[in-house]
């Protein structure tokens, strides 16, 4: 998978998840934003919640539909709990996928 086709997913269900979930912030990282992806690779995608919402188990629920929007497995990480020694790279290949306005 390239960036280009992440592009192409259906965006306005993208956004309907995100909003659902209280994602104030979607991008993907890694391999697919680096042109890197092989047919196997994941989707690595960095979220950010928007002020006062939580997701606790229902990051499950998340991960499923977007790996379904996306057609294969996705890894989400929260951008509050990314390492140190990792934040800088990830940050820097980061393309925003949603953003809510």
């Amino acid at each position: 998978m390239t960036i280009a086709e992440v592009s192409d997913v259906d965006l306005k269900r993208l956004g309907e998840l995100c909003q659902r979930f209280g994602i104030a912030t979607l991008d993907v990282f890694g391999s697919v934003a680096r042109g890197e992806a092989s047919s196997s690779s994941d989707v690595d995608l960095l979220y950010q919640l928007q002020p006062g919402r939580s997701l606790g188990w229902e990051i499950e629920d998340l991960s499923d539909e977007l790996a379904t929007l996306f057609g294969r497995p996705v890894d989400l990480v929260s951008r509050r709990s990314l390492h140190p020694l990792i934040r800088e790279q990830v940050l820097a290949d980061a393309e925003t996928l949603y953003a809510a306005a």
